[in-house]
C-alpha cells in the first residue's frame, strides 16, 4: 500500500496559494484517476483506489501545514503502512526555482515546518516531491517568506502548474514504482 499526501492549508482563502501546491497535485490525481469521493477522517480528506496493481491512498491533511504530521501518522497507523519508503509527500519548496521538481527519499526539513512536523512524528525516511515556488518577485523584492508562500499564483504560473500536474499524471506509474530517475527525466 502506498500513501501519497499533498501538503497545504484548508479553507477557501488558501486556494491556489503557493503553500497549497501539494493539495492541488492531490486534487489532480484524485480527478484524473477517478478516485472515490474523499472521506473525512483522521483530520484529513483521503481516498483509496488500486492503480497499476498498487493500493494507493491519497491524503490532504486538514490540520494546517505546520501540523501535517499527526494526520499522516494516523493514516499510516490505520492502513498499517510499515515501510516509510511507501510514503510520498508533495509540498512547496521556497529554495527551488518555480516549477522545478526535486525528489528526496530522506533527510532534513530544509526549513519547511510541515516537513519538520512530519519528521518529528514518523522519522526522516519518506519520499518528498518538492515543487519549486521561488520566482523573481521573491528573489528581487526580498519579500517575507511567510507572506510570499500564502500569496496566490499568478495566471502564467497557474498555466505552468497545470502542465506539470499533467506530466505527474502521465508519469504516475514511474513515481509509485519508485523509478525516480526516469520520473525526473520527464520534467
Amino acid at each position: 500500500m502506498i500513501l501519497i499526501t499533498g501538503l497545504g492549508n484548508p479553507g477557501k482563502e488558501f486556494l491556489k496559494t503557493r503553500h497549497n501546491v501539494g493539495f492541488d497535485i492531490i486534487d489532480s490525481i484524485h480527478s484524473k484517476f477517478d478516485f472515490p469521493k474523499f472521506s473525512k477522517k483522521f483530520n484529513s480528506l483521503y481516498s483509496k483506489k488500486t492503480i497499476y496493481g498498487e493500493i494507493i491512498v491519497i491524503q490532504k491533511p486538514m490540520s494546517y501545514m505546520n501540523l501535517s504530521g499527526d494526520p499522516i501518522k494516523k493514516i499510516i497507523n490505520f492502513f498499517k503502512i510499515n515501510n516509510t519508503q511507501d510514503i510520498f509527500v508533495f509540498h512547496d519548496d521556497l529554495d527551488l526555482k518555480f516549477s522545478s521538481l526535486r525528489i528526496k527519499n530522506s533527510g532534513g526539513h530544509g526549513g519547511h515546518n510541515g516537513i519538520k512536523n512530519i519528521i518529528g512524528l514518523i522519522g526522516p525516511n519518506f519520499n518528498r516531491i518538492k515543487f519549486g515556488i521561488k520566482n523573481s518577485l521573491y528573489t528581487e523584492k526580498n519579500i517575507n517568506a511567510e507572506k510570499f508562500v500564502l500569496e496566490k499564483f499568478n495566471l502564467e504560473e497557474l498555466k505552468i502548474i497545470e502542465t506539470i500536474k499533467k506530466k505527474i499524471i502521465i508519469n504516475f506509474k514511474l513515481l509509485i514504482n519508485k523509478d525516480f530517475s526516469s520520473f525526473k527525466n520527464n520534467f
